[in-house]
């Protein structure tokens, strides 16, 4: 590990109520393709024959229901319950004990956990930011009066992020390291991302690393753009990744290689069709459609990029978030 003095502080905190337009966002109950986007936690639902599959909250989310809305994965044989998460490292447990099958997490997280040797392995690539930055679906924002006007001047900042020890740690620590701030002087500060706009707009942080569609959301309330963190570090930076445990793998390879299909599938119909995709946000996620209209979207990939699986983790090291080899090959199925 590095020296404490190296690296940013992080803590966790106010967790408030969510925006009326997160709230929008979210719903308030189960819809047709079968998930539920409300942000409850609860026990498992699904019948036997029911896959049971976990994402974050927003679009990561919304493209596995439009998957399922589609009929992706019924054409592969599996009916797929969809539920949200907040993110991150938070879906590891309910993973490793049997309340969902499959969770969809960042490669940050993933790479986490299997240093640590938990059994789990990436099944399918998640989202995958854009080539050109004006179109990053994440967005580092602050208050439109803030004196900071770009990433070197967030130095002894206090940044939101949706849980800690994920992708955003990585991102955001390669863009201050390289405009020359000071990491140690930097805090970290988990919240739900529904809450981060009012948490800036407060004066509770200095900034907030967002993501589609509370980027647009927070835009539409005056918050300004700083940065462009997923793209920054690399244009069509692979994030997001699908989790299984060896176990469900190793007892039911026909799940996950009919997961990977419907990824697949999902991933190429989108990319070939995003405002499908778009058009359908408002009904599989409650998006206003002026937001959905509006908003920057992911690009889904289907298989893992495994450039962007090397270079995350090197950055990783870097930053002493794992002190453990990446074994490709043991670590990614598909």
């Amino acid at each position: 590990m590095r020296p404490p003095t190296t690296r940013p502080r992080a803590r966790r905190g106010l967790r408030g109520l969510a925006a009326l337009a997160a709230v929008a966002l979210l719903g308030a109950g189960c819809t047709d393709y079968g998930g539920d986007l409300s942000g409850a936690a609860g026990a498992r639902a699904g019948g036997e024959d029911t896959v049971v599959v976990s994402d974050t909250a927003g679009t990561p989310l919304a493209f596995l229901a439009y998957g399922v809305r589609q009929g992706y994965f019924a054409a592969e044989g599996i009916e797929v319950e969809v539920r949200p998460s907040s993110g991150g490292a938070t879906v590891i447990p309910s993973l490793m004990s049997g309340d969902v099958d499959i969770v969809g997490s960042n490669v940050v997280s993933a790479m986490i956990a299997m240093g640590r040797r938990m059994p789990v392995r990436m099944v399918a690539a998640g989202t995958s930011t854009a080539e050109e930055p004006e179109d990053d679906f994440s967005s580092l924002m602050v208050p439109p009066d803030s004196p900071i006007r770009d990433a070197a001047d967030l130095a002894g900042a206090r940044i939101a992020v949706n849980t800690l020890q994920n992708i955003n740690d990585v991102v955001l620590y390669s863009a201050l390291r390289e405009r020359g701030v000071d990491l140690a002087s930097v805090e970290l500060v988990e919240m739900p991302l529904p809450d981060m706009a009012a948490a800036v707009q407060r004066g509770d942080v200095d900034a907030a690393a967002l993501i589609e569609p509370f980027a647009t959301i927070g835009r539409s309330q005056g918050l300004r753009d700083v940065l462009r963190p997923y793209s920054d570090l690399r244009p069509s930076l692979q994030i997001g990744t699908f989790l299984m445990t060896e176990r469900t793998i190793e007892e039911r390879p026909e799940l996950a290689a009919a997961f990977q299909a419907g990824v697949r599938a999902t991933a190429e119909a989108v990319r070939a069709d995003p405002e499908s995709f778009r058009a359908a946000l408002p009904e599989i996620s409650e998006v206003d459609p002026e937001l959905a209209a509006e908003m920057d979207l992911p690009v889904w990939n289907g298989t893992t990029d495994r450039e962007s699986i090397e270079l995350i983790h090197a950055e990783m090291v870097e930053f002493g978030l794992t002190e453990a080899e990446l074994d490709y090959e043991g670590s990614v199925l598909g």
